[in-house]
């Protein structure tokens, strides 16, 4: 009764959006195997977005962390008032809080939906091919699919057998078809699904023409394989360039940075002085200066260039090795994990090793 209501709830909520996004979270949702209404999982993404909005509106607030940052930026000659701290906490609190929580989302159902993907890809060739087998025994469409929904196809039988149901009970074979598409964002499946409607349309021969899409399936599925074989090399290269070789650099012109400061600020001030004095002509003397960027902004510098690297690598790993740059997503976390990690051991060792030298 509770639940009932809390979904009553977040569906309200929900249908405060276009019927044109709904339609399109619907596809989303159904793609990545979620039976909940796309107006229900709006609407509480919408008060679990006001519900986290409001307590990181009350942590920058207690922190003070947003006139802390423009003071940071700016610098502390302008003053804000009380109540413009106020209005830019809400917000900065909002608007961060429906970025986090949006890209998680979204990179969930992603993923969700690419490994349902990649689930029916793998299995489509034999269940097509047992399919045909039983349209030549003497089996209806439906009843052919039925009965090759076999437990070790995963996934993609317990969608078959949900969607032959309603087949048998007097639905059109092609709207359950349809419903059996939605299920599933895969080109392979989305293609041998119009072929079928169009050779029941048409008369075709069905058996036939399963038997050389599951042939075709096959031979896609076996290229894709060699085809990762072969750029295995730049799988490594890429993987290693991101995770080890971006960090170990940014870390050192982190370190060297640090280092030519603190070597300036203990530079005799008289040193140039006393190499004019002596003689010397001006064009030889060189007139060293400490480094123009500080070394906290390049940290923050490196922070966010290894995000974007270990971002974009991902992706170009999800894309070699699986054909599609939404695989990569989960490759991040390991790989920005990774890249961190680097980046600190080695600045603490120089730390360590440059310490001796000013202090």
């Amino acid at each position: 009764m509770v639940m009932s209501a809390l979904m009553g709830f977040y569906e309200t909520i929900g249908r405060l959006l276009s019927r044109k996004r709904i339609r399109s979270i619907e596809k989303s949702l159904s793609g990545a195997g979620i039976l909940v209404p796309a107006e229900s999982f709006m609407g509480f993404f919408m008060v679990l977005t006001m519900l986290v909005g409001a307590l990181m509106f009350l942590v920058l607030l207690n922190t003070s962390a947003v006139p802390k940052f423009i003071y940071a930026l700016l610098g502390t000659s302008m003053v804000l008032p009380d109540w413009a701290s106020i209005i830019l906490s809400l917000v900065a609190a909002f608007v961060i809080t429906f970025l986090a929580l949006f890209s998680l989302v979204y990179t969930a159902i992603l993923l969700q939906t690419e490994a349902r993907r990649s689930a029916v890809e793998e299995v489509l060739p034999d269940f097509l091919t047992l399919v045909a087998g039983n349209i030549r025994s003497g089996m209806t469409l439906d009843q052919a699919m039925w009965y090759a929904a076999k437990p070790e196809y995963g996934l993609f039988s317990i969608e078959v057998r949900r969607v032959i149901k309603s087949a048998f009970s007097g639905e059109p074979i092609e709207k359950s078809l349809d419903r059996l598409d939605m299920r599933f964002n895969s080109r392979v499946l989305h293609r041998t699904i119009l072929l079928l409607k169009q050779a029941l349309a048409t008369g075709g021969e069905i058996a036939e023409i399963l038997e050389e899409t599951s042939q075709d399936a096959r031979d896609v599925a076996m290229h894709k394989k060699d085809i990762a074989a072969t750029l295995l090399v730049y799988v490594i290269f890429l993987v290693f360039a991101s995770t080890v070789g971006a960090p170990f650099l940014f870390s050192v012109a982190t370190n060297l940075i640090s280092v030519l400061s603190m070597a300036f600020a203990y530079m005799p001030a008289g040193g140039v002085d006393a190499a004019a004095s002596s003689g010397m002509p001006a064009s030889f003397i060189a007139t060293p200066s400490s480094p123009s960027i500080s070394t906290d902004e390049f940290f923050w510098f490196s922070m966010a260039l290894v995000f974007l690297t270990s971002l974009i690598s991902s992706l170009l790993l999800g894309i070699i090795r699986g054909g599609s740059k939404t695989q990569g997503m989960k490759y991040f976390p390991f790989m920005l994990i990774s890249a961190y990690i680097i980046y600190f051991v080695v600045g603490s060792f120089l730390d360590s090793l440059f310490s001796s030298m000013f202090f």
